[in-house]
C-alpha cells in the first residue's frame, strides 16, 4: 500500500524560479489564489538575539552550501509543516 501510495507522489526540484516553465511558476508561486506570503522580520528584542537572526539568515540565504546543507539535516526530522 505504501509503494503504491509513493508511487502517485511527483517530487520535482528546482534551483531557481528561472528553471520552472511559465505553468509551474504561476501555479506555484504567481497565483494570488493559491499562494502564501509570508513575513519574515528579525526579532524585535535584544541585540544579541538580532545577531543570531542575522547568522541563521546568512546559512539559510548566504553562499556557503555546506554550512545550509548542515542546518536543513540536523533540523529534518524537526519538520511540522513541509510544503512539497
Amino acid at each position: 500500500m505504501i509503494e503504491e501510495e509513493k508511487s502517485k507522489v511527483k517530487i520535482q526540484r528546482f534551483k531557481g524560479l528561472g528553471e520552472m516553465n511559465p505553468e509551474e511558476l504561476w501555479s506555484t508561486t504567481l497565483n494570488p489564489e493559491t499562494r502564501t506570503l509570508l513575513k519574515v522580520e528579525y526579532s524585535k528584542q535584544k541585540k544579541i538575539k538580532s545577531k543570531d537572526d542575522q547568522k541563521l539568515i546568512q546559512i539559510l540565504m548566504g553562499n556557503d552550501v555546506a554550512s545550509r546543507k548542515d542546518f536543513i539535516v540536523s533540523r529534518a526530522l524537526d519538520v511540522s509543516n513541509l510544503d512539497i
